[in-house]
């Protein structure tokens, strides 16, 4: 063989033992450029921003909330908080004025002592608002199943463009009633047909020009038509010669017997007993459609300073979830706003039909009412002399 070729096999040799050689581990071998090494999972959003929530209140440990919730309903909630996160909660109980006046008073002290605020709407936007002692509640909000607007009925969880109430509960009003033997089904198809001739004399009426289910109505039509088309049906209305009474288990009774026809402005729970009880009543389902106000269900935010703003949030949160409600709306004995709460057992009230039109209330509408007191009195003092 000659020396050129020996030394070529030599070389070869060499290099295929090369690359049989495990390498050397004093210098670590680099990780191809675009490959990364995996990373632990960590909780971001939401999640983080509520867990943190969580944490914090349990240090807190307390919330202290200004509420007209019956007895029965602060002592369910409070206890469920309690269970579950550890929080006690401290219920000054008292009405929407009641509350105005104490927070405006602890304020001019330089006191922030209340976490969150439950009552009506109107006392919300009309009394609190104006004095400044509410605040969006929005940035409360953290869970996706609180801030869907798609669980909410209509839509939206907030009643006012502010963002100042979630009206959490629901009450669906219709405001006819009427005598199963005297009216045939359907034959009031709409409000509208209140004003056919053969109805004089034959409605009696929740009483209008105060507080109630008859200025409820009012205010009902106003939401539907303006306050303009309003007045003009009412004065028409007017000339029906409606019976006005305040006496709820009255007018049921007077239709039942058949002294009336109809019934505007009836009291749901105490109607739908009596037609359990086999007397020839029934409510009136019109294509107005039901209406849906909140009551004492509703929830706001003090504005400045929470005493307890973590566990305040964490108890909003909570409230307006789906188990939070469930709770709630079997102690408070009504339904839930949010759409996939099922309404207490055995509800006394009125429940839509599935594609039955729902009407929310709005802040217009609210902030009407006491207008309203005056509209009606104007327009029905001649049935009141």
């Amino acid at each position: 063989m000659r020396r050129s070729q020996v030394l070529i096999a030599i070389v070869l040799l060499a290099a295929m033992l090369a690359a049989c050689t495990p390498p050397q581990t004093g210098t670590p071998a680099r990780a191809p450029e675009g490959i990364t090494t995996p990373v632990k999972a960590t909780k971001q959003g939401w999640e983080a921003e509520w867990d943190k929530a969580v944490q914090e209140a349990k240090k807190e440990g307390k919330i202290s909330a200004y509420a007209n919730w019956p007895p029965e309903t602060q002592t369910a909630i409070r206890k469920a908080v309690k269970e579950k996160f550890g929080l006690e909660i401290e219920f000054t109980p008292g009405g929407g004025s009641e509350h105005t006046v104490k927070i405006v008073s602890e304020r001019r002290a330089g006191l922030y002592l209340v976490d969150v605020i439950s009552q009506g709407a109107s006392y919300i936007l009309s009394d609190m608002k104006p004095a400044g002692i509410v605040a969006s509640v929005e940035p409360m909000l953290i869970l996706p199943e609180v801030t869907d607007a798609k669980a909410w009925t209509g839509g939206n969880p907030f009643l006012d463009r502010d963002k100042l109430v979630i009206p959490f509960s629901a009450s669906f009003n219709s405001y006819l009633g009427y005598n199963t033997e005297l009216v045939k089904k359907g034959e009031i198809g709409s409000y509208q047909d209140l004003l056919d001739p053969k109805w004089k004399g034959k409605i009696v009426m929740r009483d209008p020009t105060g507080p109630g289910s008859g200025n409820a109505w009012v205010g009902f039509l106003t939401t539907l038509w303006g306050l303009d088309k309003t007045k003009d049906y009412l004065r028409q209305f007017v000339k029906q010669e409606p019976v006005l009474s305040r006496d709820l288990r009255l007018i049921a009774e007077s239709v039942a017997k058949g002294k009336y026809s109809l019934a505007v402005g009836p009291y749901p729970p105490g109607w739908l007993e009596l037609e359990q009880l086999g007397a020839p009543v029934t409510l009136g389902r019109v294509k107005d459609g039901l209406s849906v106000t909140a009551g004492g269900g509703c929830l706001s935010l003090p504005s400045g300073q929470l005493p307890h703003p973590n566990a305040a949030k964490v108890f909003i949160n909570w409230l307006l979830t789906k188990e939070g409600q469930a709770l709630f709306s079997e102690v408070y004995l009504r339904p839930s706003a949010r759409l996939d709460v099922p309404p207490p057992k055995d509800y006394p009230g009125l429940l839509p039909l599935p594609g039955e039109k729902v009407v929310p209330s709005t802040e217009e509408g609210v902030l009407l009412d006491t207008q309203l007191f005056q509209v009606a009195k104007e327009i029905f003092a001649p049935l009141m002399k």
